[in-house]
């Protein structure tokens, strides 16, 4: 794994903050990327709620199954580790700002 985290010590305020509107909208990229692959592991099973206690049970069952699957698992940690990556990022810049305000 390599993780391509960027110190960017050398950049101005306004550079930092930019970046971080970037890294921003990227993560909400990702998240919408998520939400579309949990669609797809969901599916159907929404219906199960109509049933009201086992339809619960069968529910969670199923959806705990999907959601450990090798395939579900293959689309979701790259995603998971870049908004990591982001999230890293975006409080690193935040540090930046605050030590190059204080300056």
């Amino acid at each position: 794994m390599s993780i391509k985290f960027n110190k960017n010590e050398n950049l101005t305020i306004e550079q930092l903050q930019l970046q971080n509107e970037k890294l921003k909208e990227e993560h909400k990229v990702l998240e919408a990327q998520i939400k579309a692959v949990e669609k797809k592991v969901i599916g159907f099973l929404w219906l199960f709620w109509f049933i009201p206690i086992l339809g619960w049970v069968v529910y969670t069952v199923i959806y705990s199954k999907r959601k450990q699957s090798p395939e579900y698992l293959k689309v979701m940690l790259p995603i998971k580790e870049e908004i990591t990556i982001n999230e890293l990022q975006v409080m690193h810049n935040n540090i930046l700002i605050e030590k190059k305000d204080i300056q």
